[in-house]
This record gives C-alpha cells, sequence and structure tokens, in this order.
C-alpha cells in the first residue's frame, strides 16, 4: 500500500499528516470557529467537547443520560459529569421519563435552546461561506466524497 501521508512545508518546517489527520483538521476548525461564535455571543461558559457529546444528539423530548453516552461513544460516568456541568450552567434539565418512572431524561432549558439555535445559524453560515469560496459544484463533489468515505469506513467497520 503507498504511503498517503501528505507533506505540507510551514516556514523552515515540513508537516506531515495522516489521513486521519487530513479528515480531522477540517472539523476541529469548524468546532473551533463555532465555539469562537458562541463566546462572541455571551455563550463564554460551553466547552467544545459538550457540541459532539451533547448538542449535536439531544433533540426535542429529550434522551436519556444512556443514550446520549452511546450515541457520542462516551462513558455513563464522563456523560454524567458533563450533563451535571450543563446543568450548573443552565442549558439542560433532568426531567422524568413518561414511559418510565424510575429514569431521568435529559432535556434543553430554554437557553440550551437558544443556543441550539445559534449554533444552527453559525453551521448554516459557515457552509454558505464554503459554497461562495468553492462553488456550487466543489461543494455537491465534497458531500458525495465524504458519504464515500464514511460508506467505506463503516463497511470495513464490521
Amino acid at each position: 500500500m503507498a504511503d498517503r501521508t501528505s507533506t505540507r512545508e510551514r516556514g523552515a518546517q515540513v508537516e506531515q499528516a495522516t489521513f486521519g489527520q487530513r479528515l480531522r483538521r477540517p472539523y476541529v476548525a469548524l468546532l473551533q470557529r463555532l465555539h469562537e461564535e458562541g463566546d462572541a455571543k455571551g455563550y463564554t461558559d460551553t466547552r467544545l467537547a459538550w457540541g459532539t457529546n451533547v448538542f449535536e444528539h439531544l433533540r426535542e423530548g429529550g434522551l436519556r443520560l444512556t443514550e446520549l453516552a452511546e450515541r457520542s461513544h462516551t462513558s455513563k460516568q464522563a456523560m454524567r459529569y458533563t450533563i451535571s456541568r450543563l446543568a450548573a450552567a443552565g442549558y439542560v434539565e433532568h426531567a422524568p421519563d413518561p414511559t418510565d418512572g424510575r429514569a431521568k431524561i435529559i432535556r434543553f432549558t430554554e437557553r440550551g435552546w437558544q443556543l441550539r439555535r445559534g449554533a444552527d445559524e453559525v453551521l448554516a453560515g459557515i457552509e454558505h461561506e464554503c459554497v461562495r469560496a468553492l462553488g456550487e459544484g466543489k461543494m455537491r463533489q465534497f458531500e458525495a466524497l465524504l458519504k464515500e468515505v464514511s460508506s467505506v469506513l463503516e463497511q470495513n467497520q464490521a
């Protein structure tokens, strides 16, 4: 198999990026941009990990902590810690699960929904920025390639 590590010169240094790093870099840049925009809008008490661990998965009606942990590929203990921080900051609350009196549902508070809607707006703006910079055709190609790469990785996962 050929070495697919890319090389990029940065000043006097030569930086090599693996396939995983090339996949991760745009995503990390997107998360950082999202976090910076949130800070600018007054959400200075958030953490980057909250977006991928909770905000990405939590929707109308809420989810049990165990479901959130499973969807975000984290342990129940780590998710419990994250949820306690989010609750203390006023973004989520625990509500009774209507299907099981012993269980609790994690759901957004109004403040959490405001942050979620703001994040969605920022993400839409970033996507429009990419379309303006790259054009519709390249964005469609990019989306198709992402689907293909995901499909290959998911097939090989089993």
